[in-house]
């Protein structure tokens, strides 16, 4: 999702997004909706693939693999259907909530290049990514919401560092419900919030601004200003 380079320009803050000045012109990510829930999605696998919970003193022994035939804790995108893989449980889904859109500057514009006919917009995003834990029993899953929301309690500053959030917090973990799917399973919802900026640039395709000829004269001297 990222491209690498050798003398990266040393990070700022999440509100200057400069590119870099390596060779390659190589940009930072740009961010969306789905960018989003799926960067919280990959750093959830992450998590679970090299923490263990029996190493951080909780009872279950359950791993998440990659394979999602031999994994022992489901993970996946909310509304992904996957027909291979029915009703695997323990599981966790990771979905997004509706984006919120705030336009900081007039006309949304923050910069542009007059002779290239080019306009640098930007769009503020709030947008809570919504976690979904389901196991078998409540105490089940209260541990495997309190193991995994660890990848983003613990990890926010970073987080936010890596990515260029405006804003990431682990905001809520919501009381454990009955799943409406099955009487026997327990769901827990995490509520994360994000604020991002979504810049774009548009670029016309009329003719471009050519360099114009000023002249500003003196009623007195009926001559150009010495300046111009």
């Amino acid at each position: 999702m990222t491209q690498s380079c050798e003398n990266l320009i040393n990070y700022v803050s999440p509100f200057q997004r400069e590119e870099s000045f390596c060779s390659e012109k190589a940009k930072k990510l740009i961010v969306s909706p789905w960018i989003v829930q799926n960067i919280c999605y990959e750093l959830l696998a992450n998590y679970m693939l090299v923490n263990d919970p029996r190493k951080q003193g909780y009872v279950f022994s359950q791993r998440y693999k990659r394979d999602v035939r031999a994994t022992e804790i489901f993970l996946d995108l909310g509304l992904n259907y996957r027909d291979d893989v029915v009703q695997k449980r323990p599981a966790v889904f990771v979905s997004r909530g509706p984006a919120q859109f705030v336009f900081p500057t007039f006309n949304q514009q923050i910069g542009g290049d007059s002779a290239a006919s080019a306009k640098n917009k930007l769009a503020i995003v709030r947008m809570p990514v919504l976690i979904t834990f389901i196991a078998t029993t409540i105490g089940f899953v209260e541990q495997l919401s309190e193991y995994a929301c660890g990848a983003f309690l613990h990890y926010a500053e970073q987080i936010r560092s890596d990515f260029f959030f405006r804003n990431f917090k682990l905001d809520s973990v919501a009381q454990p419900n009955l799943y409406l799917e099955s009487k026997d399973h327990f769901a827990v919802t995490a509520t994360i919030t994000t604020d991002f900026d979504m810049g774009f640039t548009i670029t016309g395709d009329h003719l471009k601004l050519k360099t114009v000829g000023l002249a500003i004269f003196n009623d007195c001297l009926d001559a150009p200003l010495s300046i111009q």
